[in-house]
């Protein structure tokens, strides 16, 4: 099972203090060297809530949660690698965050979430990185094709200049479609994103991603009998479309069960 988690990272100085008691040293480190100010808040909000979530799914005590890095930066919980794969994707106010339960023949889950770029952005980093076949299109269509190409690129754990260079499909429907580029196969399609956005989920192998779409639960504190985590009130973000969060709920309004359980990257795949 596959589960992908939209998060609201704007939150409040004192939301992010009580957030950096929860996140490991390493990320505090990233965090002190993002500038102070909505760009730090944000990513205390992201990963303090990847942290979480993690957790969740692996039933363990969120301070328990370690993270290694691959060769291009993508993280993986130390100790849950044959357990669990997840991925983190950041854009502004937004965060995406998958968390997969491994099973026979899942492979590894990458996401990605893009802001569409507005002006002449779009086509000038099309001719600069797309094939040739990819340069047409708007904006929209530019951004679609980057958030596959970098969730693919995520899921394989590769550099995102290879996933650029991939074909990534019919830009006609979300998909799933296959991917074969020079990282290996993938299977990838397109997910629910806020206005101004596009976003896509990528599997390695040929499955394709069957994802449940959640919103960031108000909720998941009851998991460890606190609805407070350091001072933090889990009940300040939102759902997709803005209402207040007060359970979990999935992408679009109807119900979910509960679960036991922005830096871009560069052009090297570093987080």
């Amino acid at each position: 099972m596959t589960e992908i988690w939209l998060i609201a990272t704007d939150i409040t100085e004192e939301q992010a203090a009580a957030l950096g008691e929860l996140i490991d040293p390493d990320e505090r480190a990233r965090a002190a060297r993002t500038p102070d100010g909505p760009g730090r808040r944000r990513y205390l909000a992201a990963h303090a809530a990847a942290r979480l979530l993690t957790a969740a799914a692996a039933g363990v005590p969120p301070e328990l949660v370690r993270w290694r890095r691959g060769p291009h930066g993508r993280p993986e919980p130390v100790g849950l690698e044959g357990e669990l794969s997840v991925n983190l994707s950041t854009a502004g106010r937004w965060a995406l965050f998958a968390v997969q339960q491994r099973t026979d023949g899942d492979g590894e889950i990458g996401v990605d979430l893009e802001p569409v770029p507005v002006g002449r952005a779009a086509a000038r980093l099309a001719r600069r990185y797309y094939p040739a076949s990819e340069t047409d299109g708007g904006a929209a269509e530019f951004t679609r094709r980057w958030a596959r190409k970098e969730a693919y690129t995520k899921a394989h754990g590769g550099r995102l200049a290879d996933g650029l260079r991939t074909h990534a499909g019919p830009v006609a429907g979300p998909g799933p479609y296959r991917i074969d580029g020079p990282l290996g196969p993938c299977t990838v399609h397109d997910l629910p994103a806020p206005p101004g956005h596009r976003a896509a989920a990528a599997r390695t192998g040929s499955r394709p991603v069957r994802p449940r779409l959640l919103s960031y639960p108000a909720d998941l504190a009851e998991e460890f009998g606190v609805h407070r985590v350091g001072g933090f009130d889990l009940h300040h973000l939102h759902r997709v479309d803005g209402s207040d969060a007060h359970h979990l709920h999935r992408v679009g309004g109807s119900g979910a069960r509960r679960t036991p359980a922005t830096r871009r990257p560069d052009l090297e795949g570093r987080p």
